[in-house]
């Protein structure tokens, strides 16, 4: 036995000595901790037994608010209503990372660096070099890719794993995604678009902090398959993921949702709703698995049932959006936007009036003193609002922000073109009330839209529920 592994089981002896009321004392002290917690529950059958019996560890982590990125901003921003004094402050900079952004000689900058998120599991993020606990600050950097796929024309997505009341490490899955067919390239394989996808035995690689390396991974595919790889290339603006009950469901392309259990690697497909309308969001919420979408102008909200071991989608309501296309007041709060690059960026660069910074600065203070927490178990929102008389426009964007974790709640954004003005909305499912929450729109904005179409202007957005 190693030096290292007698110690351990030296610590392990001297554990099992103490009394069972004093070992339970000692881990109830790490109940703030769920990761160190979660670490200790493995440890041995004693030690998951009283803290599963004393209900130690809260599988249940804060909702604090939405991490919002915008393709065309460098850092991801977040949305949150100030933290109650006496709480931990929750914010969303990654200042403890290499920068993403260097400011040039001539006042430009370069964004190659930029720390767009990619997706996110229990309080964790995934960069694309990273994966990150914002709580924290603690981070890892993810190894060199391996090669990316085995169709032609497609691309891997990454997507994250990661149970805190289970263990400590995380996993981080590269899945192939297959681009739609360009009518001016001939490049295409015949015998290849005809087979089917995705297929039965499904390599994939797979990153694992507990080995800090990728390794190929098998699942094999029960039930049938999505189709050919031909009929799979659709179009897919936003292909999101959820961690479900030991499962991963991944929206791989724009028709179906492949669940991977990752205790037996295996996987099946679920094919979407035929109705499903534009922009379908997949997100956690009350009840499990929903999915979200734009239909004829009303918002669609679809549950997984898996109760009858097979998988199908229950419609829970339309829901009409006249109501947020009607609102025609701006509201700052109570939720406010943490404007993470205008301080990280813009008030770095030689151009910008450093009085106006402080007049913003003092501005943004005044308004966090006077906002509160806002209780998220709690159905009536707070009705203390900063309104201002806005214009009504014909047209708005519109955006699905994601669901509350606990409650059957949905957030939108409404904006002008280019995400002008845009607020951000929350609408109870089952009252059908709908509260604005505050502006989400970046200060200083327009001086990173580098003259993109308004599509290009995408947001990925999610519920953000930090782990300390």
């Amino acid at each position: 036995m190693e030096p290292q592994d007698e110690q351990q089981h030296g610590d392990l002896a001297l554990a099992a000595r103490l009394p069972e009321d004093v070992l339970t004392d000692v881990l109830r002290r790490l109940a703030a901790t769920p990761r160190w917690l979660a670490v200790s529950r493995s440890v041995c059958k004693e030690w998951r037994a009283i803290i599963d019996g004393e209900s130690l560890l809260c599988t249940r982590l804060p909702f604090t608010g939405i991490f919002i990125s915008l393709a065309v901003l460098p850092f991801p921003e977040l949305f949150s209503r100030p933290s109650a004094p006496g709480r931990p402050a929750v914010s969303g900079k990654l200042h403890f990372l290499a920068p993403a952004v260097k400011v040039l000689p001539d006042g430009g900058c370069d964004w190659r660096g930029s720390h767009g998120i990619k997706d996110h599991c229990n309080g964790l993020i995934l960069l694309r070099d990273y994966v990150v606990n914002p709580a924290t600050q603690r981070w890892d950097r993810l190894p060199e890719r391996p090669p990316k796929g085995m169709v032609r024309h497609s691309r891997c997505n990454e997507y994250l794993a990661f149970d805190h009341t289970v263990s400590s490490h995380y996993q981080v899955f590269r899945i192939p995604y297959l681009q739609p067919r360009c009518r001016f390239d001939n490049d295409y394989d015949p015998i290849e678009e005809a087979s089917e996808w995705p297929p039965s035995c499904y390599i994939l690689h797979v990153f694992s902090s507990r080995t800090s390396t990728w390794k190929e991974r098998l699942f094999v595919r029960q039930g049938d398959a999505a189709g050919t790889v031909a009929e799979t290339r659709q179009f897919s603006r936003r292909l999101l993921s959820v961690y479900w009950r030991g499962s991963l469901y991944v929206h791989c392309q724009n028709n179906f949702v492949m669940r991977l259990s990752l205790s037996e690697d295996k996987y099946n497909i679920i094919k979407l709703p035929m109705d499903t309308g534009r922009d379908p969001y997949l997100g956690l919420s009350q009840n499990g698995v929903y999915l979200a979408s734009f239909v004829n102008h009303h918002l669609r909200v679809c549950i997984m049932d898996e109760s009858s071991g097979h998988a199908q989608w229950i419609l829970k309501n339309d829901y009409d959006l006249n109501p947020v296309k009607a609102f025609n007041r701006q509201v700052n709060g109570p939720w406010i936007l943490e404007d993470i690059n205008y301080h990280f960026v813009l008030s770095r660069l030689p151009k910008v009036n450093k009085e106006a910074v402080i007049r913003y600065r003092q501005k943004k203070k005044a308004v966090v003193q006077e906002k509160f927490e806002w209780n998220s178990d709690d159905d009536d929102f707070d009705e203390h609002e900063d309104i201002v008389e806005a214009h009504q426009h014909k047209y708005f964007d519109m955006e699905i922000l994601g669901f509350h974790p606990y409650k059957e709640i949905i957030f939108l954004s409404r904006a002008e073109n280019f995400k002008l003005n845009a607020t951000g909305f929350a609408y109870h499912l089952n009252s059908f009330k709908l509260e604005s929450l505050g502006s989400i729109y970046p200060t200083d904005y327009a001086k990173f839209d580098f003259g993109l179409p308004n599509e290009s202007c995408y947001i990925y957005s999610f519920p953000y529920t930090p782990m300390y």
